[in-house]
């Protein structure tokens, strides 16, 4: 298995009907994309993030791996892949792939009144660019393909109300993954005041990473000091307030230098860094590579 050249090949999808209409959701199972691309290597996955959601149910271990903001998960059977808007993920796999992709725009989400708080409450105590697959036993994967089958059904049928029906049936997913995952007792515990801190925080970087870079920033915004949000935030993730930060401008980083041709000094000024020497060094400390052998090293990867 191998990774293909990813030099003049990286580029943001929109969500669209194979014939180009744009479209707030679609889905396809696994095994007719796989069948639609083989034989066509110019088509084959290669690295490229969408502007919509996107949730694969793989139903059987593959062998091989799904690259999501360059970090590698195997496919190690039943599971929920999550690949949110602007990721840079692949999926490669030697073995005809049996699952289904779900594909959905936010503007599905809000007109079928379902919060992205459904899904980010996955991910509360993650690192940015953190997006590991999430294992289903066999009753959850039937239940889960069930719904999927329904969703099927609705989408290729006439009915009127078709799409409030594919939402309904979405938020049904989504909260039966809440379930399969064994969320429970962080759902229980996802609004309380102590974890609103941690969803706060999150939410500020997201905002803010290229004007603000310091955890005293951060810690004022929230009204408490630094010293208690860097353990508050270590006590619950493992990770300090300034490693969230860090993580954050990296993934940025890697996803400019991926996606565009931006130089050094212009890569800099648009992270909020006042000198270029100042973002090489930060990004050679937390990688081990320059910026510049960074994006080498992708584009030459195969």
């Amino acid at each position: 298995m191998d990774k293909v050249n990813a030099h003049n090949q990286i580029k943001t999808f929109q969500l669209a009907k194979n014939n180009g209409e744009a479209i707030d959701f679609i889905i396809k199972s696994t095994a007719d994309i796989h069948d639609m691309l083989e034989g066509k290597p110019e088509l084959m996955d290669h690295p490229h993030r969408h502007d919509y959601f996107t949730i694969i149910l793989v139903e059987k271990e593959l062998g091989g791996v799904h690259i999501i903001d360059f970090k590698e998960y195997q496919l190690e059977g039943a599971a929920i892949h999550f690949v949110y808007p602007g990721q840079v993920h692949q999926f490669l796999s030697d073995s005809r792939p049996n699952g289904y992709v779900i594909n959905f725009s936010s503007t599905f989400l809000m007109q079928n009144g379902i919060s992205e708080e459904l899904i980010n409450r996955v991910y509360l105590y993650n690192s940015f660019g953190d997006s590991p697959p999430m294992p289903i036993n066999e009753l959850q994967l039937h239940t889960l393909t069930y719904i999927v089958e329904q969703m099927k059904s609705y989408q290729n049928g006439d009915n009127f109300f078709k799409y409030e029906a594919l939402g309904a049936l979405l938020k049904l997913f989504i909260i039966n993954i809440s379930g399969a995952c064994n969320l429970a007792k962080l759902n229980a515990e996802y609004d309380t005041i102590s974890n609103r801190l941690i969803r706060e925080f999150k939410q500020h970087i997201e905002r803010r990473y290229k004007q603000i870079h310091k955890v005293q920033q951060y810690a004022e915004l929230l009204s408490v000091s630094s010293d208690y949000l860097n353990r508050y935030v270590k006590t619950k993730t493992g990770k300090s307030a300034k490693e969230y930060i860090q993580d954050k401008l990296m993934i940025e980083a890697k996803r400019l230098l991926l996606f565009t041709e931006m130089s050094g000094k212009e890569l800099a000024f648009e992270l909020g860094f006042e000198e270029p020497s100042h973002f090489a060094s930060f990004f050679k400390k937390i990688s081990g590579q320059s910026p510049i052998a960074f994006r080498q090293s992708v584009r030459e990867m195969g």
